[in-house]
């Protein structure tokens, strides 16, 4: 019973030492010329012979896992060739160019992987796994499917009698390698399978949770030979682990500028988890020597958000773990900044905005680069930096491709390829204290960008990134900052040099562009006719008084633009470039008189598309726009009277068809011609007038092939406004009509009141009358309004004479002969009878039928 304890408790004990020792798995890892200050060489790889392996002597499906840590890039990053003949080099390759990602099987490129852009990053462990199953490839970056797609392979059998090379493409079998297609790092976990492993198991792997061994081949476990590498054992967790490592610039600096210090470089302010992190930097400072005798630091911490609670800058986490000097921090609610004592280890809180000084560590970042400018080098990845360890007790920046920027004495930096052993070019600065970022001309001692040695050129070092504008200090700004007419800049360099066109050398001003849409036909402006206001309209003089502005929009595809606003009004053209534009000239031929004021013309650049790929050797970061991204437009804003014919037959219910003429002036319409589809008209809504409604916009162009130039005609409706003039004319004279009618039922013995009034009444309607007609536009033609005028005097004359005819009946003068049973007789009329058949029938029937007629032809 005792053994069988015994041996329960051993089988336990063997459980719990193989469970607690899991984690610790050791894998073997391979170093590749990770010396980033070592030029590369062709002669550094691994190798393995697959015809030794014993499991098959050929595959259909596989999967190819590496896990990988650069140190540098080349150009062309082979992580693994596989050859199976002299002339089957490239049976399986694993490799990056640039940032696109290739992957080859059977010499035939998958097609999937190539849409895998990644960010380029050194320094940090990647894991890549692609796996062919089935009909389908498949490529895992850290554990996550990036692309997919059918396997693009005219034969799917693989031999496996041929050899791997680790680190290096071999152009024959097993020779022919190049020092720029390699890989500079180190090289682990490189697993080959005779079959498709799912995505849990590659997940894992990634995630440094399981270490799996490639039936076909694994590093850790084949017998791999070494060619000038080296190898090493580490626990399979410390792949995946993610230290904190920050940089430190010795010069003792205010908080503020110490936040400057690191934005300059991309980086934030360090701000350490726990007190053996915070001892790490004081440990630098130490063993550096940096920061003078104090070597105080700022730290990344701050408890401005909440007071007593520190927060980490970089990404806001709570930090509790912190040693405090004796009555710190003392919750001092302006104190929201801590300094490191460099003597004792011990944090003090202080004022952020106080003149105190120290050095400062800035956190590193995988995603933090820096661009140099100015190069002429074929790749963006190659202009691409980061801020690494100390040459002189001073940050050296680390090129992606080999460059190096340190410095080399007092105030003089370097460029330095370590791929050729050669110093490219030197930089003076005016003190110790300052570094290459931002723009500077620096002395080339080797040729670069069509310039000889001995001569200077401009090269920047900045954070930057395309979306950017650099500032001469290296300090980024929001591109559409740029020339913005505000400093975003601290040193207000980005309201420099705000010229929105460059005019190339040998144009000509007086010549037209030529149609980009349609080459071989005339330039055909977009036109925009937009009337302010109408002025005032003279009936007499027949014009119309108006404030229009007139835009034509074309391309230029001669000139280049830079850095345009989304607001076309915010590119106006300056007068020097006004000057130096070909332009339209204008003249309208029914102008009246001449009387045509131009108050204001502007020209402006309107950005139709993107601005033209950001070109990573050009120092300035200006956008740069091509011709045919953007559009100028010419802005003239007149006023003026224009004749108009008006047709006032049916006045006031008349409507006028009034033109504005434009007129292209000095260029013909085989050069540059209006074009009704590309013409529109706008109306300010202050634009109507109180005697008129303006509608019925009509834009045509070139109606008339008689004229040399371009013409444009802007129709429109006059419509007057007659309610008013009903009351104002019509009624008056109706009741005018009304009074003289009254006079009809005037007793008989009052001739002389009748008499007067009806006078009186013809005389103000005559009066009336004279004064409508002379607000009208004289006449060949009679007009409605005339007729009425006519009616109404002929009725008050008709009523006159029946007064004077009713007196002469009343006195027995006049005798009415009229036929009578064959005979005539002369009866005696009565007055009263006249005057009741005057008003009862002869107005009202008169006033009735005319009314039926004049009403019907003014209306219908």
């Amino acid at each position: 019973m005792r053994l069988k304890i015994h041996g329960y408790f051993l089988v336990a004990l063997i459980l719990l030492v193989a469970l607690s020792g899991y984690g610790e798995e050791e894998v073997r890892v391979f170093s590749l010329q990770p010396d980033i200050w070592e030029a590369p060489r062709n002669d550094v790889f691994l190798r393995f012979n697959m015809s030794l392996q014993q499991v098959a002597s050929s595959l259909t499906e596989m999967t190819v896992c590496s896990r990988v840590f650069q140190t540098a890039f080349t150009k062309l990053q082979v992580f693994l060739s596989y050859a199976t003949a002299e002339k089957f080099a490239n049976a399986i390759m694993m490799y990056i160019v640039d940032d696109a990602h290739f992957f080859r099987y059977n010499n035939k490129p998958q097609k999937p992987i190539e849409s895998v852009k990644l960010p380029m990053a050194l320094q940090q462990w990647r894991h890549y796994c692609h796996v062919l199953s089935g009909d389908t490839y498949t490529v895992y970056v850290d554990g996550k499917a990036l692309a997919s797609g059918p396997i693009e392979v005219n034969d799917r059998v693989l031999p496996l009698n041929g050899t791997f090379i680790i680190g290096q493409e071999q152009d024959g079998l097993s020779r022919r390698m190049d020092s720029q297609q390699i890989i500079k790092g180190y090289v682990t976990q490189i697993s080959v399978w005779n079959y498709g492993i799912g995505e849990s198991d590659v997940a894992a792997m990634a995630d440094c949770k399981r270490l799996l061994h490639g039936n076909i081949f694994s590093s850790d476990r084949d017998d791999v030979e070494l060619l000038n590498a080296n190898e090493s054992s580490v626990p399979l967790s410390d792949l995946c682990s993610r230290d904190e490592n920050f940089i430190v610039f010795p010069e003792v600096r205010t908080f503020s500028e110490s936040v400057q210090m690191c934005g300059l470089v991309g980086l934030m302010m360090y701000g350490p988890t726990n007190r053996q992190r915070a001892k790490e930097v004081n440990n630098t400072l130490h063993s550096q020597k940096f920061c003078g005798y104090k070597e105080n630091v700022w730290l990344g911490l701050t408890d401005k958000q909440e007071e007593g609670t520190w927060r980490r800058l970089s990404d806001g986490k709570i930090v509790t773990d912190i040693i405090w000097t004796v009555g710190q921090p003392d919750n001092t609610r302006i104190e929201n900044c801590i300094i490191e004592d460099g003597v004792t280890g011990n944090c003090n809180d202080y004022n952020c905005f106080d003149n105190e000084k120290a050095c400062v560590p800035c956190e590193e970042s995988q995603h933090a680069h820096l661009y140099l400018r100015g190069m002429c080098v074929e790749m963006k990845t190659e202009t691409m930096f980061e801020t690494r360890g100390y040459v002189r007790n001073k940050p050296y920046f680390h090129g992606f491709y080999g460059f190096m920027i340190f410095k080399s004495a007092d105030t003089q930096w370097v460029l330095y390829d370590t791929v050729s052993n050669e110093t490219l070019a030197l930089l003076d600065l005016a003190t110790s204290n300052l570094y290459p970022l931002g723009r500077h001309t620096w002395q080339l001692l080797e040729p670069m960008c069509d310039k000889a040695a001995d001569t200077m050129t401009e090269m920047s070092l900045s954070a930057c990134g395309e979306k950017h504008y650099m500032c001469d200090s290296g300090q980024c700004i929001d591109v559409e900052a740029r020339c913005d007419a505000k400093d975003d800049c601290d040193d207000e360099t980005d309201e420099d040099n705000c010229s929105i066109l460059e005019v190339p050398e040998g144009y000509r001003s007086f010549k037209p562009p030529k149609n980009a849409e349609e080459p071989g036909n005339p330039l055909e402006p977009d036109v925009l006719f937009q009337f302010v206001r109408f002025l005032e309209i003279d009936d007499v003089l027949e014009a119309i008084q108006l404030e229009f502005v007139i835009q034509l929009t074309w391309m230029e595809t001669r000139f280049k633009y830079y850095n345009l606003d989304e607001d076309m009004y915010a590119n106006m053209m300056s007068a020097g470039n006004i000057n130096q534009t070909w332009r339209p000239s204008l003249k309208f031929p029914n102008i009246k008189g001449g009387d045509l004021n131009l108050l204001e013309e502007n020209l402006f650049v309107k950005k139709i598309s993107d601005p033209l790929p950001v070109n990573f050797n050009t120092v300035d970061m200006s956008q740069v726009y091509a011709g045919t991204a953007a559009v100028i437009v010419q802005s003239q804003h007149y006023s003026g009277s224009f004749n108009c014919k008006f047709d006032v037959f049916y006045y006031p219910l008349d409507a006028q068809d009034c033109k504005v003429l434009v007129q292209l002036a000095s260029v013909s319409k085989e050069l540059v011609s209006f074009a009704s589809n590309k013409s529109n008209v706008t109306v300010d809504q202050q634009a109507d007038i109180s005697t008129y409604i303006v509608d019925r916009f009509v834009v045509k162009a070139n109606e008339d092939d008689k004229y040399r130039e371009s013409r444009l005609q802007v129709k429109f409706t006059l419509t007057r406004r007659y309610l008013l003039i009903m009351l104002s004319v019509y009624l008056p004279s109706a009741m005018l009509l009304a009074v003289g009618y009254c006079t009809l039922f005037v007793r008989l013995e009052k001739l002389d009141v009748r008499l007067s009034v009806s006078l009186t009444t013809l005389l103000v309607l005559y009066t009336f009358f004279s004064q409508t007609s002379s607000s009208l536009p004289k006449t060949a033609y009679v007009k409605m309004i005339d007729v009425w005028f006519f009616f109404c005097t002929f009725l008050l004359f008709f009523i006159i004479m029946i007064h004077v005819v009713v007196e002469v009946l009343d006195d027995g003068k006049v005798f009415y002969i009229a036929p009578s049973r064959g005979k005539f007789r002369r009866p005696h009329m009565s007055p009263n009878s006249v005057l009741i058949f005057t008003r009862l029938v002869a107005v009202p029937v008169s006033v009735f039928v005319f009314s039926c007629v004049y009403w019907a032809m003014m209306l219908v």
